[in-house]
């Protein structure tokens, strides 16, 4: 009578799978990403602080949320909070498409923060401990390599659709639309199995895991240094890359062919997640890691030395980093968290890279404001060449030192058993 309920269960965990696809492709599948940028700057009026400093209450809030809303999902259930992550992020977007000031545009934000957090963690959480269920917890990184490569494809697709909308009809109207496609995303969250997690005291549970999570990744120095690393890696790519629509305009791109410049660098993104395994058993886990960030500051060098149309190919890289970081990152940060406080966990990790995003982004946007682009490539080039192979460096130390004590621990216990 046991093996109908437990194969059910098997075929249910297998369905999160397939659902975490859906889901996924459905909370990136936005039409306003070839256009968001150029619809601040053109059909709101802003300058490129006004726009950076939007991003500051977002990530403030995801400083500030985001292990609390990990906690949520660790002790309440995965697809409570992806639920909540989908249906916060159909109203953030609908107002950002008709809003027409300032306040109500910061508004938005809060409410696309807070879904992010409720996302964040969450969803590979979920992921990760329906692949445990069915004992292919191995198969971790390639299936999530796998969702990253369908994250950007959604971009993709979104990107050489979006644009051709808002040059036939206008910049808003794109991001109206994507609401409605947000919004599909809250029942496919709601038909996911939930894993089968132990639960306690509700209340003093929720406080414990909060705390626990946080102190795991600090009393953890390789994990410690690695989700620093991480963070760098995600401000480094995330922030220069919100002017690309503006660099694209400057060297004459309309507004209908924005996304055709755009998706190649998506495209690359595409192709080194699925390749970010493969990447890694043939150079090796350290030269992967220090790889992204050495990509990182030579190509925002070279966009800094060269006013050219031609040095568009330089992001091309950036995409390939932006797609490789996370499936090459969160494979080793899953092997060394507990299934019960994961999500708390990978919500520390972003939550790092929101506070580097909170002061760096407004300072990217002042140095865009006041010596152009190029300075503000120059700026993050420095930056990453400057910080992430010192952390790198230090994660790798530490590293050392802990294999070396699990070895030394595991032969003291070998010689501890006698022979048989």
């Amino acid at each position: 009578m046991e093996l109908l309920p437990r194969i059910r269960d098997e075929l249910a965990f297998e369905g999160n799978i397939r659902k975490s696809y859906i889901y996924r492709f459905l909370m990136n599948f936005q039409l306003w990403w070839p256009i968001w940028v150029i619809y601040l700057l053109q059909e709101r009026g802003l300058s490129y602080t006004q726009i950076t400093l939007l991003d500051t209450p977002f990530f403030v809030l995801i400083v500030l949320a985001e292990v609390p809303t990990g906690a949520i999902a660790d002790h309440f259930g995965r697809k409570t909070s992806l639920m909540l992550a989908s249906t916060l992020f159909a109203v953030a977007i609908f107002v950002f498409g008709i809003a027409q000031n300032y306040l109500l545009i910061l508004v938005s934000y809060t409410a696309w923060g807070l879904a992010q957090t409720f996302q964040s963690g969450a969803d590979t959480a979920i992921l990760y401990d329906s692949l445990k269920q069915i004992g292919r917890e191995d198969d971790f990184q390639q299936i999530n390599g796998r969702l990253w490569a369908l994250t950007s494809t959604a971009v993709l697709i979104a990107m050489l659709i979006g644009a051709p909308i808002a040059a036939a009809t206008s910049l808003s109207f794109p991001i109206v639309l994507s609401a409605g496609v947000a919004l599909v995303a809250v029942p496919v969250a709601a038909s996911m199995h939930e894993p089968r997690r132990e639960r306690g005291d509700e209340a003093g549970e929720y406080a414990r895991t909060v705390i626990a999570g946080i102190r795991d990744v600090f009393r953890t120095p390789p994990l410690r240094y690695i989700i620093l690393f991480s963070a760098i890696l995600f401000m480094s790519t995330f922030a220069p890359l919100i002017f690309l629509q503006p660099f694209l305009a400057h060297h004459g791109a309309g507004i209908g062919s924005l996304g055709l410049w755009q998706a190649p660098v998506r495209g690359a993104g595409i192709v080194s997640a699925l390749l970010a395994a493969r990447f890694i058993a043939r150079a090796g886990q350290r030269a992967a890691f220090l790889a992204m960030p050495l990509a990182l500051g030579l190509c925002y060098i070279a966009l800094a030395g060269i006013d050219q149309a031609w040095v568009y190919v330089a992001f091309l890289p950036v995409g390939m980093v932006a797609g490789m970081q996370n499936p090459v990152l969160a494979t080793y940060v899953n092997r060394r968290i507990p299934s019960e406080r994961r999500a708390t966990i990978l919500s520390v990790q972003s939550v790092l890279g929101s506070m580097l995003l909170a002061a760096m982004e407004p300072t990217g946007g002042f140095v865009a404001d006041q010596l152009g682009l190029r300075a503000l490539f120059l700026l993050f080039g420095v930056l990453v060449l400057a910080t992430a192979p010192a952390a790198l460096w230090l994660w790798s130390r530490v590293e050392s030192g802990d294999l070396a004590v699990t070895a030394a621990a595991s032969e003291r216990t070998a010689e501890a058993v006698p022979a048989s």
